[in-house]
């Protein structure tokens, strides 16, 4: 994972930007691109931008938003799958499973 900070990707010129209510929203595809990494989890607003006199809607996130996912537990998913208290039919046919022969 890259180690960078909000002001070092607020001074790239490849990533758009924009201030809206006093906060900076990044383009989540460019964030991508300059990252190497999927954001997709990350919760977006779809805002303008303007990009050479045209505007584009562009799917955008804060700072903090986007570091927070990067941060989240990697296997924070799998471990609320898992039965942590198997039912008696999982419980029976490990046992028979692990049962040693004689």
């Amino acid at each position: 994972m890259k180690k960078i900070t909000e002001a070092l990707i607020r001074k790239d010129m490849s990533i758009r930007k924009i201030q809206y209510d006093c906060e900076w929203f990044y383009s989540v595809f460019d964030m991508e691109d300059y990252l190497g990494e999927e954001l997709t989890g990350v919760e977006t607003v779809t805002l303008p931008i303007v990009v050479d006199g045209e505007t584009y809607n562009e799917k955008c996130a804060t700072w903090e938003d986007i570091e927070r996912y990067r941060n989240r537990e990697i296997l924070g998913d799998f471990k609320t799958s898992v039965f942590r208290n198997p039912p008696a039919e999982v419980k029976k046919a490990v046992a028979k499973a692990t049962r040693k022969k004689k």
